[in-house]
């Protein structure tokens, strides 16, 4: 941190109870009025949460809440500050030879992926950005889509159960609370036809953002886990507890397959019996979501009767 940033973070917390003037800080710092809101704007992409009120001025409301990074390091964890993006570091680190289940973590992502090359907004110090290398020894590519939608049903499980919140799952990767998303699923493979060399499972889930947080272009259709409970959350807590969870769930997914997650991910899925439309190869399918195979692969029914059995796709 500049020595800029850090002077006018001082002065912040000096004067938390109150508005502190835009030309009082430059002044003070013998700097611009653009060169104290150029730093502002760095703050808060560090994840401090300042309000600017016009002719008021600045006032820090809350500091970012970092991880623990010994506690997360004492679990085995790769813990990072920032990082292009987590499944990106895995991937390096899974080439380097890193063993099964080797957990990145980073607080924030500059450049967050999701499906289909679309990027994640991944700010620092407010949600989990976490990533898992895998290395089956029994699985062909061919068995291996239903990671993801074991990874689904062990998250919505745990945010269910221990944290009181509604949390749902959409075919294939689609974390949701009360209809907005809050997270979401990215799942990645090396191997050959009969031989996968690793599975990357990325896990992006919105925890502490406030509304305001997110881009104007996303408020109407994201949410955190904050947002919808009020509460803030200790992230290292949550992290710890994902992957240890994980790690138990892939253990019994490697030996046994999708079934023993099936009536789980039912419990908590938003696409049985739903109308739906699936973008994938063959373009767009309407239909209804009639079932979820014991494979994890989707039936889709549409208007005349015929029924499609997928693997993959996107429901739009």
């Amino acid at each position: 941190m500049g020595k800029s940033r850090e002077a006018i973070l001082a002065r912040l917390r000096e004067n938390q109870e109150q508005y502190l003037p835009g030309d009082l800080l430059s002044s003070g710092l013998g700097i611009s009025r653009a060169a104290v809101w150029k730093q502002i704007r760095e703050l808060r992409k560090d994840g401090y949460r300042i309000n600017a009120v016009p002719n008021r001025g600045y006032r820090l409301e809350k500091e970012p809440d970092f991880l623990e990074a010994k506690k997360l390091e004492d679990s085995s964890i790769y813990y990072y500050h920032s990082v292009d993006s987590t499944n990106r570091v895995a991937r390096r680190l899974a080439d380097d030879g890193a063993p099964n289940y080797s957990t990145v973590v980073a607080e924030e992502q500059l450049e967050g992926r999701g499906r289909l090359g679309r990027s994640w907004f991944s700010p620092a110090a407010s949600g989990i950005w976490l990533s898992i290398i895998l290395r089956p020894q029994m699985l062909i590519p061919s068995q291996a889509a239903p990671v993801t939608l074991v990874t689904a049903a062990i998250l919505a499980n745990l945010i269910n159960n221990h944290y009181n919140l509604p949390l749902k799952v959409k075919w294939p990767n689609d974390l949701l609370l009360k209809d907005k998303k809050v997270g979401g699923i990215l799942t990645e493979l090396k191997g050959e036809l009969d031989k996968i060399e690793y599975l990357i499972v990325g896990i992006g889930l919105n925890i502490n953002q406030q509304q305001q947080d997110f881009p104007k272009g996303l408020r109407k259709v994201a949410t955190s886990l904050h947002i919808e409970s009020g509460e803030y959350f200790n992230r290292t807590d949550i992290i710890v507890a994902i992957r240890d969870n994980l790690v138990r769930a892939f253990n019994i997914f490697f030996n046994e397959g999708f079934p023993p997650f099936y009536m789980t991910w039912k419990k908590y899925n938003v696409t049985l019996g739903q109308k739906v439309t699936l973008s994938w190869k063959g373009g767009l399918l309407q239909g209804k979501a009639i079932l979820l195979t014991r494979e994890g692969a989707l039936q889709i029914q549409d208007n005349r009767g015929e029924i499609y059995t997928v693997n993959y796709g996107e429901l739009i």
